[in-house]
């Protein structure tokens, strides 16, 4: 006699055997039985297991919630993202620095008194409790910083300076400092400042600072006939790791902990042609090299480009840095996954006369995916546009979003406003913001309840699905016609009209905001002027709204 399986195990032991299944096979269960379905549906922890999964979270296993409450609360997170419905709206000042960074749910600003004014973002959801510090620069003459709020670091770069008259080299030190206190940091080397210098020619430079797990990256960007470098230091033990130099190196950002993915062009004779080279940093010694000479790990191949194409540039946009997880004291319940992370690759190209730009959508995971299936010894792979473009990207003309307020873009999620229509009765600008959402367990789950048209009307909002079309580039910058198809929704909601010139000009995301910056606060940011009148007339707030 066939005896069940409830005869043989307890129901308790057979959720805690649940319990030590992905969430893949929880799915797969709850298909088997009624009672399997009866007993993960009865579960608030196989519940939250299957909606981290689809909501792309990973759980804080710190966390002092219970796990019906942290259910209820990534239910609550989830649907007010998917409806673009906040749970609050504040205005903090525009300070008159011209520095800033939007990290790990922070927000920095630099003040003219040499100090750096840190915004911890508020979260109802997630409960977290804004918080404001400062942190005192007036040692140095500041001229970049990042941070990592997991890791208590504060990244700052001094102006470079010469240090005899007959040097040839501009040297620039970067100070390893505590992010809540100032000081330097515990785990820092002593003395705890990274040097590195540069070619004195350069007249005109920026930086590109990044910050993961034990590694630091700083991208010297030229903007004249000197070469841009890329320098990644252990930051730890301040071994500088790679040293990359050449005038095709064009945005840089970490894939992975040891992987650095760049970007560059390479003159193909009859073509001009797009690629994402990726270096593996456990076989970089931290010699200058060049990128034409560096053994690199594999590369990503856009496709062909016209000839006549002049190759202007590239930006890569992702946050967090993989992987990120919040700080030890932190008490949240979830935050967002380091497998769940887009990546917005744009390419800056000139024919003829016209300056266009391209962004490819990517998630993190279907590169890595490329790169760690290689085997030993087999680098410098190419892999061709039609083996890893087509199925995993999204390739079209750069919808609006900004080159100065940078942070667009957050976990799987990218965050543009576009204009609305304009009212000549009360000459005003209505903006319309879109959250772009690439995560797909989210987007396959929400068609499997049944919405079928590629458009929702519910509210005051939007919702539009890219998840069954394919986006189709047709342009003289390329060859030929490029078709892609990686499945996104875009969530639209009007902002509340302004008055013409009085309006918000761009948005950040982050893990629980999104940040509108209105068109004064863009002009000021964008002065490098010191004089505090100029600052005084262009005092304007940044809009939080918080989820």
């Amino acid at each position: 006699m066939i005896r069940s399986i409830t005869d043989i195990l307890p129901l308790e032991l057979i959720v805690e055997i649940f319990m030590m299944l992905d969430y893949r096979s929880l799915v797969t269960c709850q298909q088997v039985c009624r009672l399997f379905h009866t007993l993960i549906a009865g579960s608030s922890p196989l519940q939250y297991a299957l909606e981290l999964a689809i909501a792309g979270k990973q759980d804080n296993s710190l966390s002092s919630f219970d796990f019906s409450h942290k259910l209820a609360a990534l239910r609550q997170y989830q649907a007010a993202w998917g409806t673009l419905k906040w749970t609050n709206t504040k205005d903090i000042p525009m300070l008159r620095g011209n520095l800033w960074e939007l990290y790990g749910g922070v927000l920095a600003q630099s003040e003219l008194d040499c100090t750096i004014r840190f915004r911890r973002l508020p979260s109802q959801i997630r409960e977290i409790e804004e918080h404001v510090w400062s942190v005192s620069t007036s040692d140095m003459d500041l001229r970049d910083f990042t941070m990592d709020p997991a890791q208590d670091l504060l990244v700052l770069i001094a102006r470079p300076k010469q240090h005899r008259a007959l040097d040839t080299r501009l040297e620039i030190a970067v100070h390893l400092r505590s992010l809540t206190t100032g000081n330097r940091h515990p785990l820092a080397p002593d003395p705890s400042i990274l040097q590195h210098s540069i070619d004195e020619g350069v007249v005109e430079f920026s930086f590109i600072v990044q910050v993961c797990e034990d590694r630091v990256a700083v991208n010297f960007i030229s903007h004249g006939a000197v070469p841009s470098e890329l320098v990644v230091w252990n930051w730890k033990t301040g071994r500088k790791e790679l040293n990359l130099r050449g005038p095709d190196l064009r945005a840089v950002s970490f894939l992975a902990n040891h992987y650095i993915l760049a970007g560059g062009f390479e003159d193909c004779n009859w073509f001009t042609e797009a690629r994402l080279y990726v270096l593996d940093l456990t076989k970089c010694d931290g010699e200058p090299v060049t990128l034409e000479d560096v053994n690199y790990h594999c590369a990503f191949l856009y496709p062909p480009c016209s000839r006549w194409v002049t190759p202007l540039g590239f930006q890569i946009r992702t946050d967090p840095m993989s992987p990120w997880v919040p700080p030890a004291s932190s008490n949240v319940p979830f935050f967002v996954d380091r497998d769940s992370r887009l990546l917005v690759i744009t390419m800056f190209v000139a024919i003829g006369q016209e300056l266009v730009s391209f962004d490819l959508f990517v998630l993190s995971r279907a590169l890595l995916s490329f790169a760690e299936g290689l085997g030993p010894g087999s680098d410098r792979h190419n892999f061709s546009w039609e083996d890893w473009g087509p199925k995993n990207t999204r390739l079209m003309e750069s919808p609006p979003h900004s080159q100065v307020w940078v942070c667009f873009v957050f976990g799987t999620k990218f965050a543009s406003l576009v204009h609305g229509d304009f009212t000549f009765e009360d000459e005003a600008d209505v903006r319309t913001l879109e959250v772009w959402d690439f995560n797909l367990n989210g987007v396959r789950r929400e068609r499997c309840r049944g919405i079928v048209d590629a458009m929702e009307v519910e509210g005051d909002h939007i919702v539009e699905w890219h998840d069954h079309d394919s986006s189709m580039v047709h342009h003289a910058v390329f060859l030929e016609n490029i078709q892609t198809s990686l499945p996104y929704r875009i969530v639209r909601r009007d902002l509340p009209s302004q008055k013409l010139g009085d309006g918000f000009a761009d948005v950040l995301c982050s893990e629980d905001n999104l940040i509108l910056v209105d068109v004064w606060s863009l002009v000021a940011v964008s002065c490098q002027s010191s004089d505090s009148d100029t600052y005084q007339a262009l005092d304007r707030n940044i809009r939080l709204l918080t989820f």
